[in-house]
């Protein structure tokens, strides 16, 4: 079995290109500030609009286990997949609040009087739509991404192949994606991001965001290739 196989994704894509967004901003940020700070931050930076480009996909795969539901094991397994890809469609649309960032339109008066950035978004309006559910993500990474594959590594654990539990829990392709999205704030909580030198004091929620995006592509593409090769015989 190659490692494709073994892993449903190839390594290039879950294990090496997932460093590549935080080593790339640290680079640009060494070599010229100026171009960084004008081109990767904000909310028209490069960071925040990766972001949306690649929940687009992610939410296309979930139509895809929704579609192919007669493969899924388990009735409440397409439910699950549509839950999550509403989920990156809400996120994809609050990360460009909902296409204001691009076509610059005024913010409705209703949303500018509740919005503590005069957006039109949810997630500046209260932290029930915004940090706490930022924190949910990353205890599910932690866990989910990061602790469970790790038991069940080290304790042999393979659940049969077609059964709901293979297809519901991340498998070893989400631990580097996790760890990205766990780890990446824990300087900031420790030290403070004053604290932190340049130019390793970047805005950490953007990328954060930008991983957990990536997080969501490469669960739903784990699980549908997965699907795809089953529905191929």
């Amino acid at each position: 079995m190659n490692k494709t196989s073994s892993h449903e994704l190839p390594a290039w894509l879950w294990l090496w290109l997932v460093p590549v967004l935080l080593i790339v901003q640290l680079i640009v940020r060494a070599i010229s500030p100026e171009f960084a700070n004008t081109h990767f931050s904000g909310e028209l930076g490069i960071v925040e609009n990766i972001t949306v480009v690649i929940l687009i996909p992610a939410i296309f795969l979930s139509l895809y286990l929704v579609a192919n539901r007669r493969y899924l094991p388990a009735r409440w397994m397409p439910f699950w997949y549509g839950m999550l890809g509403l989920a990156c469609l809400y996120f994809a649309g609050e990360e460009a609040s909902w296409g204001q960032h691009w076509f610059g339109w005024e913010t409705p008066e209703g949303f500018k009087a509740l919005n503590d950035q005069g957006e039109t978004n949810f997630h500046n309006m209260s932290s029930w739509l915004d940090q706490k559910p930022r924190l949910i993500v990353e205890l599910s990474a932690i866990i989910g991404g990061v602790i469970l594959p790790i038991i069940r590594k080290r304790r042999g654990i393979v659940y049969p192949e077609g059964s709901w539990q293979a297809l519901f829990w991340p498998t070893w392709i989400c631990l580097p994606v996790s760890l990205f999205i766990g780890l990446i704030k824990l300087p900031d909580r420790l030290i403070g991001g004053q604290n932190i030198p340049y130019p390793f004091n970047l805005r950490v929620s953007e990328t954060q965001e930008a991983y957990v995006a990536m997080a969501f592509f490469l669960y739903f593409a784990s699980v549908a290739i997965r699907v795809y090769r089953q529905k191929k015989g």
